[in-house]
């Protein structure tokens, strides 16, 4: 007879109440918050496992340690910054990028010496993002076009909780979060994020 938790299921356990304990604490530091400003009511609908609506991917040049011409251009979700005011090579190409102030854009560069493009998605519900033809895309090694940026994980969630998906964990997970909260005289719902109509958002009430 088995007793107790082979090592697969202790990782399994132990990765299942990180995401509740995650979720918990992220919740009750918004009710702190809400509740500071005289308010009764709290809602979260981004920032956690359950909830994001944001979601953030790394888009990475294909070319390492690129230089470009002067004047030349980078485009990306309709926001051109031209490039080779500060210089020419990788440093110069980040904070020419990182200058442009671009919303839920920022530049960097890995370990290769690759650029790296970070995007931080809008809420949305379509995520995706767009390189433009700028003339600086072969230097940098990007492609133009349209790419889609996969759904977070919160979208399982979303469809667990609707029904069209069936996951006993995530279901368990997050009928955990609302009991923990019940526990504690809170009311909690859950709605649909209207600005993604594909995650949820908990609205919790004092």
């Amino acid at each position: 007879m088995s007793v107790g938790l082979n090592a697969s299921q202790a990782r399994a356990k132990s990765q299942q109440d990180m995401v509740i304990y995650d979720e918990v604490q992220y919740i009750m530091k918004e009710i702190i918050t809400q509740s500071n400003l005289g308010n009764f009511a709290a809602i979260i609908n981004d920032g956690t496992t359950m909830t994001t609506s944001t979601p953030s991917i790394d888009v990475v040049g294909t070319v390492a340690n690129p230089t470009v011409v002067g004047g030349s251009t980078f485009i990306i979700d309709g926001n051109t910054v031209t490039l080779g005011t500060t210089g020419l090579n990788l440093n110069s190409i980040i904070a020419d990028i990182n200058d442009a102030s671009m919303t839920g854009i920022t530049a960097g560069k890995n370990s290769t010496n690759n650029l790296i493009i970070t995007i931080d998605a809008q809420a949305n519900n379509i995520w995706d993002y767009i390189i433009g033809a700028g003339t600086a895309n072969n230097n940098l090694g990007f492609v133009q076009g349209t790419y889609v940026i996969p759904n977070p994980n919160s979208t399982n969630y979303f469809d667990v909780w609707q029904g069209t998906r069936t996951n006993r964990a995530e279901s368990n997970q997050m009928e955990q979060v609302i009991k923990h909260f019940q526990n504690l005289g809170y009311k909690v719902e859950r709605t649909v994020n209207i600005s993604t109509s594909s995650t949820l958002q908990w609205n919790v009430y004092w």
